[in-house]
C-alpha cells in the first residue's frame, strides 16, 4: 500500500490535478509575458502538454518541492533567486564577495505529505537489519557523539532549469560513521532503507551511506531543525539530491535486497545523484535594465564533483569565462560573476558550467515545460532581459 498522502501514479488525485491546473495557468501567464516582450503570438497549452505534467513530468510540482513564500534576500548583497523585478542597473547589488548562506526561512521545503509534529522526548531512531548490534537512540544519544558543522548545498531533484529549489546551509550534527561503527554493518548488506515520521520511504546503495562525510543532522544555521526542515533528525549524504535524504527519520534498516521508495516507484531516479547545473540569479528573467555596466552573477553545483569553469554568453556571442568564488569543498555551490556592458535592446544571458570530470553543459531546454524528470537536469539556464 502506498504511504499516507501518496499520489496514484496512473491517475492523480483531484487535489493534485487542481495544483497542476494552477501551475499550467501560471505557465500560460508567463508565456503571455514573454509574448509581450518578444512580440510573438500567445501559445496555447496543448492536451499533450497537460498530460506530460499530469503524468509525472511536472518536476518540482509533482515531487512536492516548493519554496517558502516571501523568501528573504540572501546576505552579503546577494539577490533573491525568486526576484522578478529589478531596479535600474546602477542600483543592482554588486556581486557577493563571500559564500552566501541561505536563511533558514528561505530554503525550499519538500511536501510529500504534511509535516509531522514530533515530540523530542518521545522520538527514537531505530537502526537495525543486517547489523551486529541493533540500536535505538534518542536525540540526546546523538548529541553525545562529537558534534560537527558543515556548510553544504542542498538541491531538490525536481528543481527545474534555473529554479529556486536549491540552497546553501550550515548544518550541525554528528558523523554517521561513528554510529555505523557501533552497530557493525554486516558484509551481506547492500542497501540502507529509510522510513520517516510522515511514512516516507526511500533507500540507497550502501556506498552512499558509508562514504566519508555522511551527517546525522539536528541543527540548521546554528539553531535546532525547524519542523518543516526535519526536526528532530535528517540525514545528509554527499552527492545526492534531497529525494534520497529524508527528514524526520525514525528508522534505518540495512538490507540485502532492492527497495524502491515513494518517488522511485513513480519513475524518479533510484540513484538521484546531483547533475552539473548552473543558474543565473541576477538579473532575473524578463527584467528591465538600464544600459551600462551590469553585474551578472549566479551559482553552479555538481555534488561530489568540483566546478572548474563557468561561462556566460550574451545572445549568440562567444562563451566568456566568469569569475569564480569557491569554498574548499565541492559540496558547497560555486558562485560566479560576470561584468556585462549592457547595450540597449532585448538580450539573452545564458550560463554553462564545467565540472572536474570535464563534463560541460551543452543541452538547452526544448520548451517551457522542460522537466527535471526523472534524473534532475543539467540543461543550460538562460534569462531574457530588456535594456533601455
Amino acid at each position: 500500500m502506498a504511504p499516507a498522502g501518496s499520489i496514484d501514479a496512473a491517475r492523480p488525485s483531484r487535489r493534485v490535478i487542481q495544483r497542476i491546473l494552477i501551475q499550467i495557468e501560471t505557465i500560460r501567464v508567463r508565456i503571455w509575458r514573454i509574448g509581450l516582450v518578444a512580440g510573438v503570438v500567445m501559445v496555447e497549452i496543448t492536451r499533450r502538454a497537460f498530460l506530460m505534467v499530469a503524468g509525472g513530468a511536472g518536476a518540482a510540482l509533482l515531487t512536492g518541492c516548493k519554496v517558502i513564500e516571501n523568501e528573504t534576500p540572501a546576505p552579503a548583497g546577494g539577490a533573491s533567486a525568486a526576484s522578478t523585478v529589478t531596479a535600474p542597473a546602477a542600483s543592482l547589488p554588486q556581486t557577493p564577495t563571500e559564500i552566501l548562506i541561505t536563511p533558514t526561512g528561505s530554503l525550499y521545503t519538500q511536501s510529500y505529505s504534511s509535516a509531522p509534529t514530533v515530540a523530542a522526548d518521545d522520538w527514537r531512531l531505530h537502526v537495525h537489519g543486517l547489523v551486529s548490534q541493533e540500536r535505538t537512540l534518542g536525540l540526546d544519544d546523538l548529541r553525545a557523539f562529537p558534534k560537527v558543522e558543515s556548510l553544504r548545498t542542498l538541491e531538490c531533484i525536481g528543481n527545474p532549469v534555473g529554479g529556486t529549489l536549491i540552497g546553501n546551509v550550515r548544518w550541525g550534527g554528528c558523523e554517521a560513521a561513528a554510529l555505523w561503527r557501533e552497530v557493525g554493518i554486516l558484509p551481506q548488506a547492500t542497501r540502507a532503507k529509510f522510513e520517516a515520521e510522515d511514512d516516507y520511504q526511500t533507500s540507497v546503495e550502501l556506498k552512499w551511506i558509508t562514504q566519508p562525510g555522511v551527517l546525522m543532522v539536528y541543527e540548521m544555521n546554528g539553531e535546532p531543525l525547524p519542523t518543516e526542515h526535519g526536526f528532530p533528525l535528517r540525514i545528509l549524504m554527499p552527492g545526492l539530491y534531497g529525494q534520497k535524504m529524508p527528514k524526520w527519520i525514525r528508522d534505518i534498516e540495512f538490507i540485502d535486497y532492492d527497495h524502491q521508495g515513494y518517488w522511485e516507484s513513480r519513475g524518479w531516479s533510484d540513484v538521484a545523484s546531483v547533475q552539473t547545473n548552473s543558474i543565473v540569479r541576477q538579473p532575473g528573467d524578463l527584467d528591465r535594465l538600464s544600459a551600462g555596466s551590469t553585474p551578472v552573477f549566479g551559482v553552479a553545483f555538481a555534488g561530489l564533483r568540483r566546478i572548474t569553469d563557468v561561462e556566460v554568453r550574451i545572445d549568440d556571442g562567444d562563451w566568456t569565462h566568469a569569475r569564480l568564488l569557491q569554498d574548499d569543498s565541492s559540496l558547497v555551490w560555486t558562485q560566479w560573476s560576470f561584468d556585462w556592458a549592457a547595450a540597449e535592446g532585448r538580450h539573452r544571458i545564458a550560463v554553462r558550467a564545467t565540472d572536474e570530470t570535464g563534463f560541460v553543459q551543452t543541452t538547452e531546454g526544448q520548451s517551457i515545460l522542460s522537466s527535471a524528470y526523472p534524473d534532475g537536469t543539467d540543461n543550460i539556464h538562460a534569462v531574457v532581459v530588456t535594456v533601455a
